[in-house]
């Protein structure tokens, strides 16, 4: 990322932003509110565009653009179907992406088994916990088998346990992905492997 700027109408959220987040890792992106991580994650991601500056991907081929089908989106808090089990709303990843039925069932179990809930397969969404949720949130992510994984704030609504078992996720599925997490949680910044700062203040274009 090269002298990025963004805002919206007169609020400039951050400007003149470099960054680099290393491929295989887990980055923490930090600021506090109203410093623009989540915007910036959409950014990176493509649904939103910056107002100057660019942001690059590099594999080895070289330098290629960056876009919204490289990225599986961890949201904050939970956005499981309350109703369907764990297996079905960790397939919901794979079927939107074209894969069969069957397909769809291996992924998500192994993606269970990955974050620790291969024996809470067939329990329904809306009994699982807080915790038990945001990591469905992380199996439907690695059911993708997209390359970057970006998590916004993904220990809001968690306690104390439960943050340190995302992070502990986080650190064991970098591997399968390049992990960039929005969060100003102190626990996830120090599972992080490197950090990018939003610590600049908001400011009003004249």
């Amino acid at each position: 990322m090269r002298g990025a700027s963004l805002g919206f109408g007169k609020r400039i959220v951050f400007e003149g932003l470099d960054a680099d987040f290393p491929d295989g890792k887990v980055t923490a992106l930090v600021g506090p509110s109203g410093s623009g991580k989540s915007s910036l994650l959409a950014a990176m991601a493509g649904y939103i565009n910056l107002k100057a500056g660019n942001i690059t991907g590099h594999d080895e081929r070289g330098s290629v653009p960056l876009d919204a089908s490289m990225v599986a989106w961890v949201p904050q808090g939970s956005n499981a179907l309350g109703g369907r089990t764990a297996l079905e709303n960790v397939m919901i990843g794979s079927l939107a992406d074209g894969a069969s039925w069957t397909q769809a069932k291996r992924d998500a179990l192994r993606a269970l088994d990955q974050v620790g809930l291969g024996d809470l397969t067939h329990k329904v969404a809306r009994s699982l916990s807080g915790g038990e949720l945001q990591r469905v949130n992380f199996a439907r992510a690695l059911t993708t088998h997209k390359p970057l994984v970006f998590a916004d704030e993904p220990s809001a609504s968690l306690d104390a346990v439960n943050t340190r078992r995302v992070a502990e996720l986080l650190f064991d599925l970098r591997s399968r992905a390049t992990i960039i997490v929005a969060t100003h949680d102190p626990l996830l910044v120090e599972a992080a492997e490197h950090e990018v700062n939003l610590r600049q203040d908001v400011r009003y274009a004249a």
